[in-house]
């Protein structure tokens, strides 16, 4: 899974125009996946490596103690090595709440690494998309949070965590944000640029 330069040109664009009618500081980071998701690996192996006990326990052949051991171990390696290389088996073998989870950490981190905490006036904004899970995250600095009315900033972080998260998702969140960001804090002379406005893209 990758950021199509394409994307992150209409991205950079958008974090811009968004920019030129806000003082927020606005930051994208995008990711391939938040995590490795190692549990998925070791549980589609131990399925798998259950699956064929079961066929070698009931197979019409009769089978050494030792070899069925080995076979079973064997499998389990393969699977576990496959299932390491597999997006689509990371999303099958985990559950919502962890694919949740670890984008909501991973968007932590990103809000602290990427200096969004870190503006003059507290102005910054994160939005963060994870390819994997399909998920976006909003984070804001306190002066966000204090010069956006509680319900109205709520509501922005709700709808976008509910979207199906895409490059042309987060352009739409985009789209959405800048009015509110315009009207509770419009651009004021002397702003300058402090953050990136170019999408960071991490494949993990």
């Amino acid at each position: 899974m990758r950021l199509e330069p394409a994307d992150a040109a209409a991205i950079t664009e958008a974090v811009r125009t968004l920019e030129g009618g806000s003082c927020a500081e606005v930051v994208v980071e995008v990711r391939g996946r938040s995590g490795a998701y190692a549990q998925a690996s070791a549980r589609f192996a131990a399925l798998a490596a259950f699956v064929a006990l079961l066929v070698l326990l009931f197979s019409p052949w009769s089978f050494r103690a030792g070899w069925v051991a080995v076979d079973v171990a064997a499998v389990y390696a393969l699977a576990f090595y496959a299932a390491r290389r597999s997006d689509s088996v990371r999303q099958l073998m985990t559950t919502a709440r962890e694919r949740t989870d670890a984008v909501r950490h991973f968007a932590a981190a990103a809000f602290y690494e990427r200096g969004v905490a870190n503006t003059d006036a507290e102005t910054g904004v994160l939005l963060y998309l994870s390819l994997l899970e399909r998920r976006m995250e909003l984070l804001a600095d306190r002066g966000v949070l204090a010069a956006v009315p509680s319900r109205e900033w709520n509501q922005i972080v709700a709808d976008v965590r509910t979207r199906d998260a895409t490059p042309a998702t987060l352009l739409d969140a985009l789209a959405s944000l800048g009015p509110l960001l315009a009207q509770r804090m419009p651009a004021r002379a002397g702003d300058r640029d402090e953050l990136c406005n170019e999408p960071r893209f991490l494949a993990e």
